[in-house]
């Protein structure tokens, strides 16, 4: 087998929670990697070969075993949250950060809209108008995304995380604001919400099957952002069924389902203790206690992350070290892929990232007990 082989296997491995011959680094860290390369913001998210080869360079010099993406575009995320991303170059300096706006950018009287035109057509003539026309937008990198995969495949490093799937909470919660979904959406129309949410669903699960078709998907994003921001009794009742949706898909279709949960997940753990265990990936990002999430949900179920970003902008590497192969005692070593919690942040010290892949690959040489 080759390179990229090998490294698919050793994920699948790693998913499962089976034995394996290293503990697998995969990254993710678009605005980190263009900082190390030097690539202007605005050209980074422009000329993706330009950006897909310091991704692959950056994977390279960390030795990374995998990645989360092979290239990035900020238009993404309008369509995600049915917002608009101030983008560099265009809305800001030319090597600004992108950035979602926060603000009402849906009136409430829109969901009838959507029940009379049908989720398809109204988010399409929602983003069109009101989100940077980001379709059109996003048609380069549409375009320049199956070079970029073989450049990845070549390179050895296997995707795992072709597209995201993304609930109807935060569809709503992005394009409405928080305050006003939450207080005006969740809390005085709860009825409306639920038939909101079951329109949205019903054809999101027939559009990402479709596209898990198209894409020869390894694995997806099944994200979770501001989800967490809600008690168990709402999550169980306004996100939980579409998480329990998108899972039970990727199941039927082989493709390996990671749960990629910003903030603190703490008193939600306990909902994804009835699925399938070594069928799925837990992603945290830091907030939520790992060790927690190990104890509840047993030693069969990977658990990808979980360096706190911060450590790696002003920590040393003693410390990034430290912290991996500790992590890695409590909860490894099988069945745990190291990253940052979420995103390398743009501000991350090399040697940083590279001591966080070094505790990863070195474990079981200084641990061999475990081989």
């Amino acid at each position: 087998m080759g390179k990229y082989e090998d490294n698919l296997e050793l994920i699948r491995k790693t998913v499962r929670c089976e034995k394996t011959d290293r503990i697998p680094v995969v990254p993710c860290g678009n605005a980190y990697y263009a900082r190390q390369e030097h690539i202007v913001m605005k050209d980074y998210i422009s000329d993706f070969d330009r950006a897909c080869d310091a991704n692959i360079h950056q994977h390279q010099i960390m030795e990374a075993d995998a990645t989360q993406n092979v290239i990035f575009s900020p238009y993404l995320l309008d369509t995600q949250w049915l917002s608009k991303t101030a983008i560099p170059g265009v809305d800001l300096d030319d090597d600004a950060m992108w950035q979602v706006e926060e603000f009402e950018n849906m009136k409430a009287d829109e969901y009838e809209d959507i029940k009379k035109m049908g989720w398809p057509d109204w988010q399409a003539k929602f983003i069109h108008e009101r989100c940077n026309d980001n379709w059109n937008m996003l048609q380069p990198f549409f375009e320049a995304n199956p070079r970029c995969y073989k450049k990845f495949y070549d390179a050895g490093l296997p995707n795992t995380c072709d597209f995201l799937m993304i609930t109807p909470f935060e569809y709503f919660c992005g394009g409405r604001s928080l305050q006003t979904f939450f207080i005006e959406d969740l809390m005085e129309r709860p009825e409306l919400m639920h038939e909101i949410f079951d329109i949205v669903l019903e054809s999101n699960l027939k559009t990402y099957k479709q596209q898990i078709i198209d894409t020869h998907a390894l694995g997806v994003w099944i994200g979770g952002w501001r989800s967490a921001l809600v008690g168990p009794d709402q999550f169980g009742e306004f996100v939980w069924p579409a998480f329990k949706a998108y899972y039970d898909l990727c199941i039927e279709m082989g493709v390996i389902p990671m749960f990629h949960l910003d903030a603190n997940w703490d008193a939600l753990l306990d909902f994804f203790k009835p699925l399938e265990p070594k069928t799925y990936i837990m992603a945290l990002d830091s907030k939520t206690n790992i060790r927690k999430c190990r104890e509840l949900l047993g030693p069969d179920v990977c658990i990808l992350g979980d360096v706190p970003p911060e450590m790696t902008a002003f920590g040393t590497p003693e410390q990034v070290f430290d912290y991996v192969t500790k992590l890695l005692e409590d909860i490894g070593p099988w069945g745990v892929m190291v990253a940052t919690g979420c995103d390398i942040p743009s501000n991350a010290k090399a040697e940083n990232v590279k001591a966080m892949s070094d505790a990863a690959h070195s474990f079981l040489e200084t641990h061999p007990q475990y081989r």
